[in-house]
């Protein structure tokens, strides 16, 4: 692997610049070493090219273009799709289900919240893929078909297993942001939808 992660040019470059400095050392210590004014531009020269292989090995590390923070934005998207499929299923639901419309009518607004407070945390994180967690919150024009309550327990169960295995692979507040989301969609679907 390149070092730094980066363009294979790098390592080439770096090669080139460590052969350069072994050969103008090794004739230094060839001649017995006798400070000259030749003998002091080639190591200057050498050591020259040292630091610019250094420089532009960092460089190649560097070039990735996408930061940590962006990185999880990216992961928390799909935390946001599910969250605002289930409050669209649960809504859904109320019109095959009127008697546990009160019940429906909860989980989909906790989950509008939910979709809510990870939209805000990606905007936080990075405005470009708030805009991505934004237009997928558009409504559709085709409503979907209701769900069975089997069916909206399952989906919610997924959801819930999701964001509490991101939860466990982060830190800090976004974990414990999913893991309170994660429990609140397990304990919905316990209490709720029993």
């Amino acid at each position: 692997m390149p070092v730094g992660g980066g363009s294979h040019a790098c390592p080439g470059l770096l090669a080139l610049c460590v052969s350069v400095t072994v050969s103008g050392l090794r004739e230094a210590a060839e001649s017995g070493f006798r400070p000259s004014r030749r003998s002091f531009v080639r190591s200057a020269a050498a050591l020259s090219a040292g630091a610019l292989a250094i420089t532009a090995v960092g460089a190649c590390g560097s070039g990735s273009g996408v930061s940590a923070e962006q990185q999880l934005a990216d992961r928390l998207l799909p935390q946001v799709a599910a969250a605002q499929a289930d409050a669209v299923a649960a809504t859904a639901a109320i019109a095959t289900n009127p008697d546990r419309a009160a019940a429906l009518a909860v989980v989909a607004t906790e989950r509008t919240e939910h979709a809510r407070v990870l939209a805000e945390e990606i905007t936080r994180l990075d405005t470009g893929r708030a805009r991505v967690a934004s237009s997928s919150a558009a409504p559709s024009s085709v409503a979907p078909a209701p769900p069975g309550l089997d069916a909206l327990r399952a989906q919610l169960s997924a959801s819930a297993r999701s964001a509490g295995d991101l939860a466990l692979e982060l830190d800090g507040y976004v974990a414990g942001l999913l893991g309170s989301i994660s429990a609140g969609v397990t304990t919905a679907v316990a209490v709720q939808l029993a």
